[in-house]
């Protein structure tokens, strides 16, 4: 069929891509009287007609047409009106589409007049992310249309005010608009609205040209590869993360008003970088930067994102950062020159897909370039990459190939280094060997580097050639205690290397060492000569072990010593604090007076804002508690958190009910005894009143089951990285306050309690996402 001459109402009235109203141009060369289509969606018939191939909605329609090819593709045409595809009220898509080589086509030339639409999110009307439209098809295009999960945003139809489209809450919540896996998509003339999780990429190949597409966080994807050009991506909130990887964006322009991240660095997107050519990004602000990483971006990245002339919103060239926190760096992407780019043209990249022959797929009509263009290598990637070495001892072989697999093989082989040999310069592999002669191991980077340039980097840790571990010459001491900490001093027979032995610390029950128990441990080659002492070591002898080593040497025997005297209470101090450095992590569910009980499984981590350098997180649900038997007046707990979900502290929202089927939220406990669980908690939880705070609630623990202390419920969005949170107890007064290093968000929390004389503490994190704890300081004003 071919559509008869319409004409489109309203087209004098500027109409908006969303509630923002978007500024990019809207193709109008479009000519609907020249678009044909084998079915027909038009909300305005008076009944369907199947016969005719015509349907009311677009669900009909879908159900009566049958799967196309790729030479003839079904064509379902829509002509102007919003089109409503309510969806399950649980789980699932409100239109599966499955069958192979579809089409929806917007009969307008204006993409704002065809819209589909839902308002489906997690929490708000679905028990999953609400998905509109969810492809699992190859061949899939829409062309000249919008699609829109308005759960949370209003949408103004252009023309008709009757069809503006109003949003379900003001609380963001994941809600997806646009969901696709298969091969070989197109996207043309279209746009794409949500909020959060606006679209899941996962094609393996996909073509998106003047698509317009906005959202909050993880609203990207990308699939195995996907090409953008002449797209605008817009930041509806002003910052957030797209979450792209294996995206290549040609001409396109990115907007957001307060920064903006390509990648998150917990789920290491970046080892699957994006490519930017021509594009136009932010200007660069104070505390508005646009960044590759959000959060801590990991040393030697592999594979870099590659840049190619892009500049911010004033015409100057473009600055991206490697991450959003730390010192600012720039060593996650790298310019193509010239000769490279050239490779990054849509018929080169598209016309084969991922470890599959050619089959010169083509969406951009670009096959016309010249062939020496349609055959360019534009990745190599390692398939064995990244490994320590030790001179002397047996090499790693490193592995590459060029992509893709039509293009030029050949790869060469380069070390950044004289630390390190190659067998050979030119080959799918290379064994590096190591001849490191200094005292000290370094990280060497090796290139692989296809005939056009592009390359990609293994680092391999070359360590020197080892010597035999040095020996204790004298001392193996333990000096009495002062200050609060207890240290053994030994000498070692050093020649001028550095000791990094492993020193790791016990109670026992006697001088002999009976009944052992770790408390303390070496971490990152730092001895522990200096152990602070805690209320648990009370009446306890301490034991020492040293397997010398120094740099260039495996660690040595193990020697050890016991002190001769049990710890005194007079040595040792009232507050509590440990160093995580040194935190003893394997699980633990004794509860001894003193000490840490571990529950669940908690790992050590780095980072520069954190305490000492150093904090713990939980792996999964887990508690951290301190018991504390004698009795206990007045106490103080003081936390220094830093949350891996700004402001919402977790992945999903939940609920503070332990008997919830959703139940999600984390405790921090005080005046509390962990043997008996009883006490007092500040507990939290992501609620779907705010996207972007918590709630936080005093509680009552009795033996595990939390109640309310009090009606106040306070929403707060203070927890972000870096909070601060002091919970103290004086007489029957429970109060709580927090601040943040970020913004102006502030906590305060108070309640009367019935005294208790439990003075122990801890926390309790559950599934999803983390946080992590830098500072755990527990004391008792009063000398308790």
């Amino acid at each position: 069929m071919t559509l008869g001459l319409f004409a489109l109402g309203g087209n004098s009235v500027t109409a908006q891509d969303s509630v923002m109203g978007g500024a990019e141009p809207i193709d109008r060369s479009i000519d609907p009287a020249t678009l044909s289509y084998d079915y027909l969606v038009d909300d305005n018939l008076p009944q369907d007609d199947p016969t005719a191939k015509k349907f009311k909605t677009l669900q009909t329609a879908y159900a009566a047409a049958p799967a196309g090819t790729e030479a003839r593709p079904t064509v379902i045409g829509i002509m102007p009106g919003v089109y409503q595809l309510p969806g399950p009220a649980t789980r699932g898509a409100s239109l599966s589409i499955t069958k192979d080589y579809l089409t929806l086509l917007g009969l307008t030339n204006d993409r704002r007049t065809v819209v589909l639409a839902d308002n489906r999110g997690l929490m708000q009307g679905s028990d999953d992310d609400g998905y509109i439209i969810d492809v699992n098809a190859d061949g899939f295009t829409a062309k000249n249309l919008t699609i829109i999960n308005y759960c949370n945003e209003d949408y103004e139809y252009p023309g008709d005010p009757g069809k503006n489209l109003r949003k379900k809450s003001d609380v963001i919540t994941q809600g997806v608009a646009f969901q696709a896996q298969g091969d070989k998509l197109v996207c043309e003339n279209v746009a794409l609205l949500g909020r959060l999780d606006t679209m899941f990429l996962r094609t393996t190949r996909s073509y998106f040209k003047n698509v317009y597409i906005e959202g909050t966080d993880d609203w990207m994807g990308g699939g195995q590869l996907s090409v953008w050009e002449d797209c605008t991506l817009v930041f509806a909130t002003g910052s957030g993360v797209m979450s792209a990887s294996d995206v290549v964006f040609i001409d396109c322009r990115f907007e957001a008003t307060n920064g903006m991240r390509f990648y998150k660095a917990e789920f290491r997107s970046a080892e699957r970088p994006d490519v930017l050519i021509n594009c136009t990004l932010p200007a660069d602000a104070p505390r508005a930067h646009v960044a590759w990483v959000r959060g801590v971006a990991a040393p030697r990245p592999n594979v870099l994102s590659l840049t190619y002339q892009n500049k911010d919103a004033n015409g100057n060239p473009a600055v991206i950062y490697d991450s959003t926190v730390g010192a600012p760096a720039f060593t996650y992407s790298r310019e193509l020159s010239d000769e490279e780019v050239r490779a990054f043209n849509p018929w080169n990249l598209l016309r084969q897909a991922p470890g599959d022959a050619p089959d010169d797929w083509d969406p951009a009509g670009d096959s016309t370039a010249d062939d020496a263009d349609g055959n360019l290598p534009y990745r190599v990637r390692l398939t064995r990459g990244s490994a320590s070495i030790r001179t002397g001892g047996p090499g790693a072989t490193l592995d590459a190939m060029v992509t893709p697999a039509r293009a030029d093989q050949t790869i060469t082989w380069s070390a950044g280094s004289d630390l390190v040999s190659l067998s050979q310069t030119t080959g799918a592999s290379v064994l590096v060997m190591g001849r490191n002669t200094t005292d000290q191991a370094e990280w060497v980077p090796v290139h692989a580097t296809a005939a056009d340039g592009v390359y990609v980097t293994a680092y391999i840790y070359v360590e020197p050639k080892y010597i035999d571990p040095p020996a204790i010459t004298a001392g193996l001491t333990l000096a009495p205690p002062v200050n609060g900490t207890v240290s053994v001093d030994y000498t070692l027979n050093l020649g001028g290397k550095e000791d990094q032995s492993i020193v790791t610390w016990y109670i026992c029950d006697d001088a002999a060492g009976t009944n052992p128990r770790r408390v303390a441990v070496s971490r990152d080659a730092e001895p522990l000569k200096t152990l602070p002492l805690t209320p648990g070591y009370t009446g306890k002898f301490l034991k020492a072990t040293v397997q010398p080593k120094c740099n260039i040497s495996e660690a040595g025997p193990e020697a050890q010593v016991v002190s001769a005297q049990p710890v005194a209470a007079a040595d040792v101090p009232s507050t509590v604090s440990p160093n995580f450095r040194n935190f003893v992590t394997e699980t633990n569910d004794t509860y001894v007076s003193g000490l840490w009980t571990v529950l669940g499984t908690w790992a050590v981590v780095t980072g520069d804002n954190y305490i000492n350098g150093y904090g713990i997180r939980p792996t999964g649900p887990g508690y951290l508690l301190y018991q504390q038997d004698a009795d206990c007046g007045d106490m103080q707990v003081d936390l220094v958190m830093a949350s891996e979900k700004e402001g919402q502290g977790f992945s999903v929202p939940g609920s503070p009910d332990a008997n919830d089927p959703r139940s999600l939220y984390a405790d921090m406990y005080i005046k509390f005894d962990p043997r008996t669980r009883n006490g007092y908690a500040l507990r939290m939880w992501r609620t779907k009143q705010s996207a972007n705070k918590c709630m936080f609630q005093l509680y009552k623990i009795e033996n595990g089951v939390g109640s309310p202390l009090n009606d106040q419920k306070v929403l707060s969005g203070v927890f972000k990285t870096t909070v601060h949170m002091t919970l103290a107890v004086t007489g029957n007064t429970l109060t709580v306050n927090a601040t943040n290093n970020v913004d102006q968000e502030k906590l305060a929390l108070s309640g009367t309690i019935i005294p208790n004389h439990f003075g122990g503490a801890g926390v309790y994190w559950p599934r999803g996402s983390s946080t992590i704890y830098s500072r755990f300081e527990i004391s008792y004003p009063k000398g308790e």
